[in-house]
């Protein structure tokens, strides 16, 4: 790698980057997957590499219109309170568990299986599946039978579950309900004729990561006992008149409060701009789906040291100044251009890390024009470069781009199919005026040496003050993301 030239130190940056004539020159990545993300041992953009320690993406999460950064789905949460129930007093091993297939019965037809992984790797999951014989009129369940009943404050309690509808036929409906020991039950429904709003109703429709939460005692109560719901014996999930499979990855019918699964970004209907965007906090989830938030701080303290599979951070940017070593900046005197006293000049050798844990998608080289056409000495990448230095890259590896530039300020895709694992330079020359010089030679602190702007698990969405007095307050300003969003 080139060295930065004007670096004071490793985490300084030889430019100012909130310039108004800062080139601004990334690879844009709409969706950038960790694999596991555990929470107690990792900060933002962090993953494991293939020789097992904790690496950081050299990069800036510059996520939606709407200010999500990240998202998971809740059926990818590895979490020990999603498999701890039922919950006994002393009880320190959890022996107990829904998660015991050995602790399931079942009638002919509907099988409960270990599926461990299903969702993802790490996932405890069980799976419960008719046999493909269901037709209309047929029925059939499976139970699940707690060690000791629980009978106190019944109705304050809440079915929570999270799961997974893989199959749903036609006409078959799917009732999972919460019994008591003389008949009575309260029914929450799966069914394709169902409104998937309504309040006794978990999905009305084949769906991944489906979050349920109601309190029994807002059920209406149903059977032949008492008419009371007065203890959880069993929690029961018959399927009828077709076929099913369902995935449970989360269930309880002990605590009195329901879990939180963070604040997802979503449109402010309480105003008249289209573009406000609020957070709201998300307890139900019917139709399933990826939860779209800033951060991972929203997630039910339940879940803080959980492990998230598949965390995808949404529009990344791998910018010039979140990895300064490996941009080489020079000032020099612009003898041959009359009217303008230096030109920038500028190297960036940049390849996107490839690892077990990170699964890439779509990758695009990109410019924004922050000069006239007529400023531009010469813009040029080449690709697949390996370590070769930039001056030893051979002219017929260029692919020099300088005549595509149009309006200022407008966004130039040099290359729209970047490839991880690849390394790619850029050369850029441009003539400066005297009060671009000054501007652009302010060295500023890197935000690529920091937790990101919004950060998850153990992460750190500020700068400490330390930082922020080494860096100074541009510094500070390109950590919060205050200066305009790349396209």
């Amino acid at each position: 790698m080139a060295s930065s030239a004007g670096t004071a130190v490793a985490a300084s940056y030889g430019m100012n980057a909130q310039a108004d004539d800062h080139p601004d020159t990334w690879i844009h990545e709409d969706r950038l997957t960790v694999e596991s993300h555990d929470q107690t041992s990792m900060g933002w953009l962090q993953y494991e590499g293939d020789n097992g320690k904790i690496r950081t993406v050299d990069g800036h999460v510059n996520g939606t219109d709407g200010d999500a950064k990240i998202t998971y789905r809740a059926d990818r949460l590895e979490a020990e309170p999603l498999g701890q129930f039922p919950r006994y007093t002393g009880e320190e091993n959890n022996t107990y568990t829904w998660l015991n297939t050995s602790q399931w019965s079942s009638t002919t037809g509907v099988s409960v299986t270990d599926s461990d992984g299903k969702t993802a790797g790490g996932v405890p999951s069980i799976e419960i599946a008719t046999d493909g014989s269901f037709s209309s009129g047929t029925t059939g369940n499976a139970e699940y039978t707690l060690g000791s009943p629980i009978t106190s404050d019944v109705e304050k309690l809440y079915l929570q579950s999270i799961l997974n509808v893989d199959s749903l036929e036609s006409g078959a409906v799917v009732d999972v309900q919460v019994r008591d020991g003389d008949g009575d039950y309260v029914n929450a429904t799966i069914s394709s004729s169902a409104t998937a709003t309504a309040e006794d109703v978990v999905t009305n429709q084949t769906a991944n990561g489906v979050i349920y939460q109601r309190q029994l005692g807002q059920f209406a109560v149903q059977g032949t006992g008492d008419g009371s719901l007065d203890a959880v014996e069993t929690v029961r999930v018959e399927i009828r008149d077709g076929d099913a499979t369902v995935t449970l990855t989360g269930l309880n019918v002990q605590k009195k409060s329901r879990w939180d699964f963070g604040e997802e970004r979503v449109l402010d209907t309480s105003t008249d701009d289209d573009g406000d965007y609020t957070g709201e906090i998300v307890r139900e989830r019917p139709l399933g789906g990826e939860i779209n938030m800033s951060s991972l701080q929203g997630l039910d303290e339940a879940f803080e040291d959980a492990t998230v599979h598949k965390l995808t951070y949404l529009n990344v940017q791998y910018r010039l100044q979140d990895k300064p070593s490996a941009v080489s900046i020079s000032f020099e005197d612009a003898d041959n251009y009359p009217g303008f006293p230096k030109r920038l000049s500028l190297t960036w050798e940049r390849s996107i890390p490839a690892a077990y844990d990170l699964s890439h998608g779509d990758m695009e080289l990109r410019h924004r024009q922050t000069f006239m056409s007529d400023r531009y000495i010469q813009l040029r990448y080449a690709e697949g470069v390996g370590d070769t230095d930039p001056s030893d890259v051979s002219e017929d590896s260029w692919i020099d781009v300088t005549n595509s530039l149009g309006e200022e300020d407008q966004v130039l895709t040099a290359d729209s199919t970047v490839q991880p694992d690849t390394n790619y330079v850029v050369e850029f020359d441009v003539k400066l005026l005297a009060d671009q010089h000054t501007t652009l030679s302010q060295v500023t602190q890197s935000a690529g040496g920091f937790w990101g702007s919004n950060g998850g698990g153990s992460s750190n969405p500020f700068m400490s003050l330390y930082n922020w007095v080494a860096g100074g307050v541009v510094g500070l300003l390109t950590m919060i993301g205050i200066r305009k969003k790349g396209a």
